[in-house]
């Protein structure tokens, strides 16, 4: 083997321009990687792919979140790197997990892909969450020589002012730059850290720099910068936008319709499709202030603006009139569109059917998106409803029936189950308080005075502790995996006062049923088996039965292999039909050992490091492991303590 690499080798360097892949499959290319999480390297014709903590098990290689993973050449200058990966782009182990230092790097679906003028050494850090992918493929194409820096942000046309960074993928290498157009020599400044770059409108700058290592010079590598004014932004330019960019719109939009986590809107440029939750509860006619954000996408040839942020509550509201078209008028043209179709036969079939007028004319419908039923009385209606796309098919997505919709104040509920027997979408008001479970972001679980919990998904104005009160809250439903769940307005849920904190109910695994979703439990003398070969989930086994730990709310340690018996508290929740439990609580497990401050089985002089740590000042816990000499103080006392384990 060696000697085909060596041949391989020669051969490549010998030419003025060649490229070559190397793959690494996560079924064939395991290396010193296993099913137990921990470092691993795996070599194959001379690149080298070293992880700082993960696994690979045969099936795919897992990258631990906020661990590092170190690809370095020594056959030539790497010029591309993709991750073929388990997820899609922010999902769960998707590419989104990734950034990389130096070089550009950028996802789309399943792909994660790094590109870069020729670099030995790039390293990977899942800073947002655990990558999981079946396939690395680096692509060589030249010698590894003095590189030109990388200049970050790329450049470009800018609202506002930027930070400029800059690296240089040779080790030990200088970099020199100027700001005002000249080329940079070893004379001009050298860079030392990020620089600001101050917005004003009509400024253009110019940044260029060199790389600089034992007399040697790189080319030069320049940036050109474009400050200007942010231009308008509307519904209408989201066609001509890049999927997974971001935008932020400067028009107010009015709201058509929300049901979910649908919401079509329209503004002054056109019509457009919310996708997902924007934490906001609007009704027909809202006015949203403009300022909003998120990342477009495209769905059946159509825009979608998909993980939404900063919509505010609707400042004020219109009157909406819908437009008056014929079923063969449901088309392109009128995508997104508020309609009203009179006059037309009901036909329908399972989740939809057709609208026929007295000239014949048809359309399809469908009924899940806003839980709208038909009539079925067979006669003429008028329907009320949004123009959709599925698979280059134009339909209705009924509103109401023969009168138009119209906005209403909240209704009155006692209850939890009072709000969920409202129609999907329809506010309701809260005559009786709501107590607060456990908040994490925009997940707010909730029980009220019936003892039915639910979860509160969205932006709140106010953060909540277990047991504060929560009176006249206002919120709809909406479904996540069928499961109902609460869509809150953010400014009813205010804290009055605080009672005494709920307590979990204690159970065996086996009286879990699906109807107990978003219910706050606890299970005693559980074991965490972790995923071995080709099994992905994370279980809590009991003598009773088993289930999916989920670990959404991060409480969980990276590599640890919990032993022995726990004690699990958290919410349940049922995702593609199974029961999972996302935990906030974990512990018991084995008796710690006598001095391992940090936990890892063995005492030893990293235990003393920290220890001396917390001394400075660090801030660091180590779930009480740190009070070696027991007297709840940590001193030079608990230092000589571990050190005479260790002399012992």
């Amino acid at each position: 083997m060696r000697k085909i690499f060596t041949l391989l080798t020669m051969c490549l360097l010998a030419s003025s321009a060649w490229a070559v892949d190397i793959v690494f499959d996560a079924t064939v290319d395991v290396g010193t990687g296993s099913a137990t999480a921990g470092e691993f390297t795996i070599v194959k014709d001379g690149i080298t792919v070293h992880v700082e903590q993960g696994v690979a098990n045969g099936q795919h290689y897992r990258f631990y979140k906020n661990k590092k993973v170190t690809i370095s050449s020594e056959i030539g200058a790497m010029t591309s790197i993709v991750f073929d990966c388990l997820g899609e782009n922010d999902g769960q182990y998707g590419p989104a997990g990734f950034t990389s230092e130096p070089g550009e790097y950028s996802y789309s679906g399943k792909l994660g892909t790094w590109t870069n003028a020729g670099a030995s050494q790039v390293v990977f850090t899942a800073t947002n969450f655990q990558v999981r992918a079946t396939k690395i493929t680096v692509t060589v194409g030249g010698e590894i020589g003095l590189v030109a820096p990388n200049i970050n942000p790329a450049g470009g046309e800018y609202h506002e002012g930027i930070e400029v960074s800059m690296s240089c993928p040779t080790p030990g290498a200088d970099i020199h730059y100027t700001t005002d157009g000249s080329d940079p020599t070893t004379s001009s400044p050298k860079y030392t850290a990020p620089f600001q770059i101050p917005f004003e409108v009509g400024k253009e700058v110019t940044v260029k720099a060199i790389s600089a290592k034992d007399g040697e010079v790189s080319l030069v590598k320049g940036v050109l910068y474009r400050f200007t004014e942010a231009p308008n932004f509307g519904w209408a330019d989201m066609f001509n936008t890049a999927d997974n960019a971001n935008v932020t719109f400067t028009y107010p939009s009015i709201v058509l319709w929300q049901s979910g986590v649908n919401m079509y809107v329209k503004d002054d440029t056109g019509y457009g499709l919310v996708y997902q939750s924007t934490g906001q509860t609007y009704q027909i006619g809202d006015i949203i202030p403009a300022g909003f954000s998120g990342t477009k996408t495209t769905y059946n040839n159509h825009p979608e603006l998909q993980s939404p942020k900063g919509f505010q509550a609707a400042t004020q509201f219109v009157d909406l009139a819908p437009e008056i078209i014929t079923p063969n008028q449901v088309d392109d043209a009128h995508w997104a569109h508020y309609v009203l179709l009179k006059n037309v036969t009901v036909a329908a079939e399972g989740n939809g059917g057709t609208f026929t007028d007295a000239n014949g004319n048809s359309c399809t419908f469908f009924n899940n998106t806003f839980n709208v039923a038909p009539p079925t009385d067979g006669g003429v209606h008028d329907v009320y409803g949004i123009v959709a796309a599925y698979r280059e098919v134009f339909q209705i997505l009924p509103i109401s029936y023969d009168e138009a919709p119209k906005r209403e104040g909240p209704t009155d509920v006692a209850s939890i189950e009072e709000l969920y027997g409202l129609q999907q979408g329809k506010l309701g008001h809260f005559t009786t308080p709501l107590t607060a479970v456990y908040q994490s972001g925009p997940n707010l679980y909730v029980k009220d005075y019936m003892g039915s919990y639910s979860l509160v998904y969205g932006s709140l104005n106010e953060t909540f502790e277990n047991g504060d009160y929560i009176l006249d809250a206002e919120a709809s439903w909406t479904l996540y995996q069928n499961n109902k769940q609460m869509l809150p307005v953010p400014t009813t849920f205010v804290k009055f006062g605080h009672a005494s904190p709920v307590e979990p109910e204690i159970m065996p695994i086996e009286e879990v049923m699906t109807d107990m979703v978003h219910w706050y439990l606890g299970f005693e003398d559980v074991n965490i088996v972790l995923p071995t070969g080709e099994e992905t989930n994370i279980m809590m086994v009991d003598e009773t039965g088993s289930m999916i730990l989920f670990d959404k709310f991060n409480i969980m340690e990276e590599g640890a292999t919990y032993d022995g018996k726990y004690y699990v508290e958290g919410f349940l929740t049922v995702y593609r039909n199974e029961l999972e439990f996302y935990p906030i609580l974990i512990k018991g497990g084995p008796e710690p050992i006598k001095g391992d401050v940090n936990g890892d089985g063995e005492v030893n002089i990293a235990d003393v490091n920290c220890l001396i740590g917390i001394i400075q000042g660090d801030g660091k816990t180590y779930e009480g492991r740190e009070y070696v000499n027991d007297d709840n103080e940590v001193n030079i006392a608990d230092v000589n303590a571990v050190i005479e384990i260790i002399l012992s």
